[in-house]
C-alpha cells in the first residue's frame, strides 16, 4: 500500500480564482469560490473606508517601526499580551516562514497532517528535514504520535488550531501539554491560529495568553480569513519577548504594506461586523452540512470554521474529476488530494451565502448522479 504521506508538494492553494477564471473563461466577478476559506461576507465596510481615507498616504515608506499597531494589535488579542509580544508579517505566510529562518542548519520540523502544506515548503525552503506525523479518520490530535516523532535533531512542531482541512477546533488542555513538552526539548512550538475568530469557543481554547510563560510558544494569526481581506495581506505572531527579537532579525524591511494596519484596525473595531460574520457562517455552515449530508455518497465532517471537508464514499468519483465538472459551471472548490496525507476522495467547501451554498448542492447532486 502506498504511503499516503508521499504526495505531491508545491501545490497551489484554494481561492485562486484568477486561474479559473482565465481556465474557464468565465469573468472574475462570476466566480462561486468555494476552494478559499475566505469570509463570503468581504471586508469590514469600515476597513474598506479606512483605507480611502489613509490613501494618499501610499507615497510615503511605511512606518519602520509601527509601535502604536502593535500596542492596539495586542489590546486586541488580549489575555495579558503587551505590543512587545507582536511582531508584523506580510500575511501569515511570511510569519510561517520567519519562524525557520532562525533555525539551525538540518533541522527536523514535525508536522501533523494533512495541514497546511506551506509548513513544509517553509522548512524545505532553509534546507530542514519534514517529518510527517499521520492524523487519524477523525483527524483527533494524538499526544502520544506526535511526541514520538520528536527526536533530538527536531527543533519546531508545527500544528493549525482550528485544524485545516477539517475544521476541527483543538482542546487547550491537549495542546499546552504539547507546548510543555516541547518546551523541555528545546523546540519551538508553532500554532497557527487563521481560523480561531470563527470558532464558537475559539477565546477558551487560543495559546496567545500563554506566550509569557512559554519562550519556545509562537502562535500565528492573520485578517485573512474570518476578516475577508486576503489582498491586503497583513498577519501578526504573538510570542515571548525574546523570540520576538530573535524574529525581527530575519524580518524584511517594510514587508507590511502602509494601509494594511489603518484596515486591520478599523476591521477589529468593527463589532457589527464581527458579530455577523460569527452568527451568519454558524448559521449558514449548520444548513449547508445538513444538505451535504443528505446527498448519497458523501460524509461531511464536523467544522468548528467557515469551511466543510467532505469525503466521497464512492470509488468511482474522486475530487479531482468532480472540481473538473464543477468548474464547467463556475463554481470552483477545493480537491484536497492534493495535501499530505489525504488522497482523492476528499474536497473542501468554503461556507457561502444561503443561495449559493444551494446552487452548489443542487449542482453538486446532479453531476453525482451523472458520474456514479
Amino acid at each position: 500500500m502506498e504511503n499516503p504521506c508521499k504526495q505531491k508538494r508545491f501545490v497551489s492553494h484554494g481561492g485562486d480564482v484568477w486561474g479559473f477564471s482565465r481556465k474557464y473563461d468565465i469573468p472574475l466577478e462570476n466566480v462561486l469560490d468555494f476552494s478559499g476559506p475566505i469570509n463570503f461576507l468581504g471586508p469590514s465596510p469600515k476597513a474598506v473606508e479606512a483605507v480611502r481615507q489613509h490613501a494618499k498616504l501610499m507615497r510615503f515608506y511605511p512606518d519602520p517601526n509601527p509601535v502604536a499597531l502593535q500596542a492596539e494589535i495586542a489590546a486586541y488579542v488580549g489575555h495579558g499580551v503587551c505590543s512587545d509580544n507582536v511582531i508584523l508579517g506580510n500575511g501569515s505566510i511570511e510569519l510561517i516562514y520567519m519562524i525557520t529562518e532562525i533555525l539551525p542548519p538540518k533541522f527536523k520540523a514535525v508536522i501533523p497532517v494533512p495541514s497546511f502544506t506551506e509548513y513544509e515548503k517553509a522548512t524545505l525552503r532553509v534546507g530542514g528535514e519534514v517529518v510527517y506525523v499521520q492524523l487519524p479518520a477523525n483527524f483527533d490530535l494524538i499526544i502520544e504520535d506526535v511526541k514520538k516523532a520528536v527526536t533530538e535533531d527536531t527543533r519546531i512542531v508545527c500544528i493549525c488550531n482550528p485544524h485545516s482541512p477539517s475544521g476541527r477546533l483543538y482542546q487547550k488542555e491537549v495542546l499546552l501539554e504539547l507546548v510543555d513538552f516541547c518546551h523541555k526539548k528545546g523546540v519551538i512550538f508553532s500554532i497557527d491560529e487563521n481560523y480561531i475568530e470563527f470558532a464558537a469557543e475559539g477565546e477558551e481554547n487560543t495559546l496567545v495568553g500563554d506566550v509569557k510563560k512559554y519562550e519556545n510558544l509562537f502562535v500565528i494569526r492573520s485578517v485573512t480569513k474570518f476578516y475577508g481581506m486576503p489582498g491586503i495581506r497583513f498577519g501578526y505572531g504573538i510570542a515571548a519577548k525574546d523570540l520576538i527579537e530573535r524574529l525581527q532579525i530575519v524580518r524584511q524591511p517594510w514587508s507590511i504594506n502602509g494601509l494594511a494596519g489603518f484596515a486591520t484596525l478599523a476591521a477589529f473595531k468593527d463589532s457589527d461586523f464581527i458579530q455577523n460574520t460569527k452568527h451568519t457562517i454558524t448559521k449558514e455552515r449548520v444548513a449547508f452540512s445538513k444538505m451535504l449530508s443528505e446527498i448519497e455518497g458523501l460524509k461531511v465532517f464536523p467544522s468548528e470554521t467557515n469551511f466543510l471537508l467532505v469525503k466521497i464514499l464512492n470509488s468511482k468519483l474522486t475530487a479531482t474529476v468532480l472540481r473538473e465538472e464543477l468548474g464547467k459551471e463556475g463554481l470552483l472548490i477545493r480537491d484536497c488530494s492534493t495535501f499530505v496525507g489525504l488522497d482523492s476522495s476528499y474536497f473542501r467547501l468554503t461556507v457561502r451565502s444561503a443561495a449559493d451554498n444551494l446552487k452548489l448542492v443542487e449542482v453538486l447532486k446532479e453531476k453525482i448522479r451523472k458520474l456514479t
